[in-house]
């Protein structure tokens, strides 16, 4: 975590684990580090509603911008216990870093998506 984060000295994080639900099946689990330098303080409260909102509303911090990758990994022990993975052996997997408007890395995350509940839709626009 420390090489992905680009933590210097003894730089600590945050570490939030949530499911999230559809229809009642746990089909996505989100692991979430923030940079502790940034993200000052994380509730229980706080991850139960929005960090993002948390962290723009309560902290002033400007997000700007992020870099995701979209890999299928067999599924993980901790897929297993934590998800309903029902007949399936692989998951989405979505990891990301997440910096501020002014290029700060304060956040990884790696969301792991039960494959016949994931979509990928993307935009892209060229100007000349």
């Amino acid at each position: 975590m420390a090489k992905l984060l680009d933590l210097t000295g003894d730089g600590k994080v945050w570490k939030v684990f949530r499911v999230r639900q559809i229809n009642g099946k746990k089909i996505i689990l989100d692991k979430d580090y923030f940079k502790s330098e940034f993200v000052t303080n994380l509730t229980k409260e706080i991850c139960e509603d929005s960090i993002y909102g948390y962290i723009e509303k309560e902290l002033g911090l400007q997000i700007g911008f992020s870099n995701k990758e979209i890999t299928v990994e067999p599924c993980s022990e901790e897929d297993k216990q934590l998800l309903d993975i029902e007949d399936f052996d692989m998951v989405a997997v979505v990891k990301s870093t997440v910096h501020l408007i002014d290029g700060s890395l304060f956040q990884y995350s790696e969301s792991r998506h039960r494959p016949d509940k994931f979509k990928f839709t993307d935009f892209a626009r060229r100007t000349w």
